[in-house]
């Protein structure tokens, strides 16, 4: 005699797999909170002098508006950031985000003034002192990059979750917003600049989330930020301002809690 095997689902168990693939971040509002890794864009410095630098018997005058500029990488550095937002049934989400990041100085390269290269030049060019053959060079001063950079920002974000019908839920996104620049150059524990600027921003995100409860996901991103002009920063070893940019990749991971039905 052959037995036919019925097998059947409790309910708790058929709840479970139907609730599993389709779970998703409750209309309405949220609140998340994210950290991660800041991979800053070295930034091409340029001013020029706002007055004029006498000569010395040793040097000759820098006439204001003498062309100033070099390149600055950094090391990787940190984000961190909360947001509010609310999220729409059709699958777009509008938030509030306020972000922090920080980075060290790596280095400085290739100072050139008036388009001349004076790397290899006695540093007593810029501090106007007395040229000495026991002076370091310019390049060797400024190639000790101690110094930070860092960022504050406020921005009003949109995105759009992908519906994929399973607790993953890829989204991109963008956003606008001002951000607070402030730089630290202090180059062989020299003060060249330290000040601060602040600056239209904008960026651009892509990232996946995990809906692991009605009102709990996780997610990671990638956000591209950059600002729409430099960050005017007054020099104090010469009389000069100096545009430093801030264009940065941020890989971050974070989580979101929501208060929808």
């Amino acid at each position: 005699m052959k037995y036919k095997h019925k097998y059947s689902l409790t309910p708790i168990a058929i709840a479970a797999l139907v609730a599993f693939p389709t779970a998703a971040l409750a209309d309405g509002p949220y609140v998340g909170v994210s950290g991660g890794v800041v991979l800053p864009e070295d930034s091409s410095n340029a001013g020029e002098f706002d007055a004029d630098v006498p000569a010395t018997p040793d040097f000759g005058a820098i006439p204001a508006g003498t062309e100033v500029g070099w390149e600055t990488q950094f090391d990787t550095g940190f984000a961190i950031s909360g947001q509010a937002g609310y999220a729409f049934e059709n699958g777009f989400r509008l938030e509030a985000e306020v972000a922090y990041s920080e980075y060290d100085v790596d280095t400085h390269t290739g100072l050139t003034v008036g388009g001349a290269n004076i790397d290899g030049a006695d540093v007593a060019i810029l501090t106007r002192g007395a040229a000495d053959p026991a002076n370091p060079t310019v390049g060797a001063v400024i190639a000790d990059g101690q110094g930070k950079v860092t960022n504050f920002g406020l921005f009003g974000n949109v995105f759009y979750d992908i519906n994929t019908g399973s607790a993953f839920k890829p989204y991109v996104g963008g956003g606008i917003g001002y951000q607070w620049v402030d730089v630290d150059y202090m180059p062989s524990g020299v003060a060249v600049g330290a000040d601060e600027d602040g600056t239209f921003a904008y960026q651009l995100m892509a990232g996946a989330s995990f809906e692991v409860s009605d009102n709990f996901e996780i997610f990671g991103q990638y956000t591209w930020r950059d600002s729409t002009e430099e960050a005017e920063i007054p020099l104090t070893l010469v009389p000069a301002t100096l545009g430093v940019e801030s264009s940065q990749s941020i890989i971050s991971a974070g989580v979101r809690v929501g208060f929808g039905g």
